[in-house]
């Protein structure tokens, strides 16, 4: 009998409030929510609960033939939150499988339309839409997609939207899929006012969908149920709704697997009725009886204990706290909004030049911050593509303002390690 193979990662075996403790004892501030995932902190008793009660009275209803009560009042429950003009709703295991669901109906509805021609997905640039391969597929962030590049063939380049117009780049696609704010690939800038409804009024001029990728943004992660919801109050950006909303991570708060895609009515009506039958997404384990239970209570948590406005009114501290680290001399540029912040690291601050990638630099940070008792997230390609270290955060929604400064100080002091073990030795003294 083969013993497994050996793993240099740590094995966590509890977790409480914004904490996770490993097997050899050793705790861990959380700055990342596990994966953007444990909105609302580890140990909640309330969530266990609603998850074994859901298990004693139904484990499973094969989603291909029936609706169970619980996936049933989710999807009530989930289109009440997101409000007008969202109707239909259908349950995932994960938000790369979301991703994969809204491109298949993106799909589904410009054929049922007459234009079953009109295959291609517009993306951008360094947006990162997940691990299958239809995700992948519109991908642009080149560390994911290189190890696949083969399998993924055909799929258009991505659109700069700082090059032109949106809707000329978009040519004839039949959807325009972005994160709303890109976090794993650009390292969570905000787009600028007015960007939203450039979307919007694109692809209304091409007739296409516009698919919202709420992944890591959604629920509660930037001070809203999703985070177009806050960027659309904005005056220059006011009444642009995507037609298609992709969610996973937090919808669950880590307690279990579940995304989804929203459509709006004019999707869902069309969908509806399509040639061959309506569209569904029907997998083993979609739409699962306890996920949902456990779905519908993180979206009632999320209303009881104000995450929402609590995010927003902690959102300064955190930006204040971050924000020390721009005086570092190989940090560019601190950016982000509510409780998802990215942290730009460069080799030279005044020019912007980025640090070799074969130093990886970031991986390295994320490492000493995880010996300093820290986790955090490293992610490359926030310069051109390939080049640009960067750190995310995303601590859990309940985390207190005196978390703030830890975070900030682990970065720092991991940085500065870093560098130490970096640069090149003195001339030495003979």
């Amino acid at each position: 009998m083969s013993s497994p193979a050996p793993s240099l990662r740590p094995t966590l075996v509890r977790g409480e409030g914004v904490h996770v403790w490993d097997r050899d004892g050793r705790r861990y501030l959380d700055a990342i929510s596990g994966s953007f995932s444990v909105q609302l902190g580890y140990g909640r008793a309330d969530l266990a609960r609603a998850l074994t009660e859901a298990a004693s009275r139904l484990a499973y209803a094969r989603p291909s033939r029936f609706e169970s009560e619980e996936s049933e009042a989710y999807a009530e429950e989930i289109l009440l939150a997101a409000g007008p003009p969202y109707t239909r709703a259908i349950f995932t295991t994960s938000g790369s499988e979301a991703v994969d669901a809204a491109l298949k109906a993106a799909y589904r509805y410009q054929s049922a339309r007459g234009h079953p021609g009109r295959t291609g997905v517009a993306h951008l640039r360094g947006h990162f839409h997940g691990a299958t391969l239809g995700a992948l597929r519109v991908t642009d962030v080149r560390a994911r997609r290189a190890p696949y590049e083969l399998l993924l063939g055909g799929a258009p380049p991505p659109i700069d939207p700082e090059a032109g117009p949106l809707e000329e780049a978009m040519g004839d696609s039949g959807a325009l899929l972005a994160e709303t704010i890109p976090a794993a690939g650009l390292g969570a800038p905000v787009p600028r006012p007015g960007f939203l409804a450039e979307i919007r009024r694109a692809c209304d001029a091409r007739d296409a969908l516009w698919i919202a990728d709420e992944v890591l943004t959604g629920f509660g992660r930037v001070g809203s149920l999703f985070a177009w919801k806050r960027l659309t109050e904005r005056g220059e950006d006011r009444g642009a709704r995507p037609d298609i909303i992709a969610f996973g991570k937090g919808a669950g708060g880590g307690y279990a697997p579940i995304g989804g895609v929203l459509f709006a009515e004019r999707v869902a009506s069309v969908l509806d009725s399509a040639p061959g039958g309506a569209f569904s997404h029907a997998q083993t384990y979609g739409g699962h009886a306890i996920a949902c239970a456990v779905g519908r209570h993180v979206l009632a948590v999320m209303r009881e204990e104000n995450i929402e406005s609590r995010v927003r009114e902690k959102e300064k501290a955190l930006r204040e706290a971050l924000s020390a680290l721009s005086a570092h001399p190989h940090v560019l540029d601190v950016r982000g909004l509510g409780f998802l912040w990215g942290v730009l690291l460069r080799k030279d601050r005044r020019t912007g030049e980025p640090f070799p990638r074969e130093l990886r630099i970031a991986e390295r940070v994320e490492a000493a911050c995880r010996d300093r008792g820290l986790l955090v997230f490293s992610g490359s390609g926030s310069h051109d593509g390939n080049l640009g270290d960067h750190l995310l955060v995303g601590p859990p929604l309940v985390s207190d303002t005196h978390h703030f400064p830890q975070i900030a100080i682990g970065i720092r002091e991991s940085l500065d390690a870093v560098m130490r073990d970096t640069s090149p030795p003195g001339p030495s003294r003979g």
